[in-house]
C-alpha cells in the first residue's frame, strides 16, 4: 500500500470530524474518497499532508509515518487542497517558478508540468486570463512540481463547468496511466465513477464502505435498473405499491427502478402480467445508488 490511515481520529470541540478511520490505498490506484460536504474529507486530507495533527491514529505513506516524520514522509507526495490559489496578476509560469524556488525544485520542472497539464502555450499569460478549469490544471501542475508518486487532490472539479470538469478528469486519467497513484476527495459521485478504480465512502467521519469500485457495485444489494415499457405511467403506479421496489421514477418515459439483486425476473414478470410491454431491461447501478443503499435517501450527496 502506498498510503494508509490507521484509526485516524480528529475532533474540533465536541464535534468528531474524523472517527477511527482506516483506509488502504493500493499503489497505482485512482482512489475516490467520497462523502457529503462536512463528512470529514478535507480534515482527513489535512492530516495526510501534515497540515493538522490527529488526536489519535496515524498516516503511513510509503512505509513512513507522517506524524513521526513530518515532511520527510511527504517528499514524493503532491497535493492540491481545495481551490488552487495563485497571484492573478502574474503569469502561470512565474507563479510556478516562485513555488519551485521556495521548495528548491529544479526550474526545468516548471515547463515540464505546464506542458503536462496542457498549459504549455499559456504559461506566460497572466493567471487572471485563465478559465477556472485552467486554474485547476495549474494547481495540479503545482502539485506535480516535485515529480510525485502520490497525488492527493481535494475536490479537484468542484465549481467547474462541464468543460472544465472534463479537462481535469482527462488529465487525472492521463496521470494515472503513467503510474501515479491518485487520491481524490469529492462529493460528485458521477465524476468519481468515471475515473476511479477504488473508492471509500464516509459519513460523519466514519467509514461506510471501501474497496475496488467494480466489486462494490457488483456486491451492492440494490440493483438500479432502467426499464423501457410501453406505458411508463401505468408501470410507475403499479410499482409504487410493491414493497420490494425500493425506488421507482419515470424519466422521459423510462423507468428507473431500485430492487434487490434477486428480483429482476420477478420485476419483468409482474409488469407483463399487468399487460405492460417490456422492451428493454438495462442494469444501471451507480455510486449514487450504492451510497443511498448504504445510508438511505436522507444522506444523499
Amino acid at each position: 500500500m502506498i498510503l494508509e490511515t490507521i484509526n485516524l481520529t480528529k475532533s474540533f470541540g465536541l464535534r468528531k470530524a474524523v472517527d477511527n478511520l482506516s483506509l488502504e490505498i493500493p499503489d497505482g490506484a485512482v482512489y475516490g474518497f467520497l462523502g457529503p460536504n462536512g463528512s470529514g474529507k478535507s480534515t482527513t486530507i489535512r492530516m495526510m499532508t501534515a497540515l493538522i495533527s490527529p488526536d489519535e491514529g496515524e498516516v503511513i505513506i510509503q512505509g513512513k509515518s507522517v506524524q513521526a516524520n513530518g515532511n520527510m514522509a511527504l517528499t514524493e507526495v503532491g497535493a492540491l487542497i481545495e481551490r488552487a490559489d495563485f497571484h492573478k496578476h502574474l503569469s502561470g509560469e512565474t507563479n510556478l517558478k516562485m513555488l519551485a524556488r521556495m521548495d528548491g525544485t529544479d526550474m526545468s520542472r516548471v515547463q515540464t508540468v505546464l506542458d503536462r497539464t496542457g498549459l504549455g502555450a499559456r504559461g506566460k499569460d497572466k493567471v487572471k486570463t485563465y478559465s477556472q478549469g485552467m486554474k485547476q490544471r495549474l494547481g495540479i501542475a503545482q502539485a506535480l512540481l516535485s515529480d510525485p508518486k502520490l497525488l492527493i487532490l481535494d475536490e479537484p472539479t468542484n465549481g467547474l463547468d462541464p468543460q472544465g470538469m472534463k479537462e481535469v478528469r482527462d488529465l487525472i486519467c492521463e496521470l494515472a496511466s503513467e503510474g501515479i497513484t491518485i487520491f481524490i476527495s469529492s462529493h460528485l459521485l458521477d465524476e468519481v465513477q468515471k475515473i476511479c478504480s477504488h473508492v471509500a465512502m464516509i459519513s460523519f467521519g466514519k467509514l461506510i464502505t471501501s474497496g475496488n469500485m467494480e466489486d462494490l457495485l457488483k456486491a451492492s444489494d440494490l440493483l438500479m435498473t432502467e426499464v423501457q415499457v410501453d406505458d411508463a405511467e401505468k408501470a410507475l403506479k403499479l410499482l409504487s405499491d410493491i414493497d420490494w421496489v425500493h425506488r421507482c421514477d419515470a424519466i422521459d418515459g423510462i423507468l428507473k427502478v431500485g430492487i434487490g439483486m434477486e428480483k429482476s425476473s420477478e420485476l419483468v414478470q409482474l409488469l407483463v402480467q399487468n399487460n405492460i410491454q417490456v422492451s428493454a431491461v438495462i442494469p444501471k447501478t451507480s455510486l449514487e445508488d450504492l451510497f443511498i443503499s448504504k445510508l438511505g435517501k436522507e444522506s444523499q450527496i
